[in-house]
């Protein structure tokens, strides 16, 4: 095989990269810290209200369903996080296959 196209093979195959959406562990992160301050936690009905989409779209987004996470938008992502009152980091895991 040639250097360059093996240079290219390799990067290709050294940068395969998934992103998974952890919005379970951010909500019970959330709720931890919303319970020691003495605030009722968010269930998935009152997080999607509170974002204002529909209670399955939270339910599918929690149960890291693929094809939800794929049509995971930035302005719902900003919404998840501002009422979570978290960051993006808390809410997607980057992960190598």
């Amino acid at each position: 095989m040639p250097d360059a196209i093996f240079f290219v093979y390799s990067f290709c195959i050294s940068v395969a990269k998934r992103v998974r959406l952890t919005l379970a562990k951010a909500l019970a992160r959330a709720n931890l810290r919303r319970a020691e301050s003495g605030e009722k936690a968010f269930t998935m009905n009152s997080l999607a209200v509170a974002a204002g989409v529909a209670a399955t779209t939270i339910t599918r987004l929690a149960r890291d369903d693929q094809k939800a996470a794929t049509a995971l938008s930035l302005d719902l992502a900003g919404k998840l996080v501002t009422v979570l009152d978290c960051g993006v980091e808390d809410l997607l895991e980057v992960i190598e296959e």
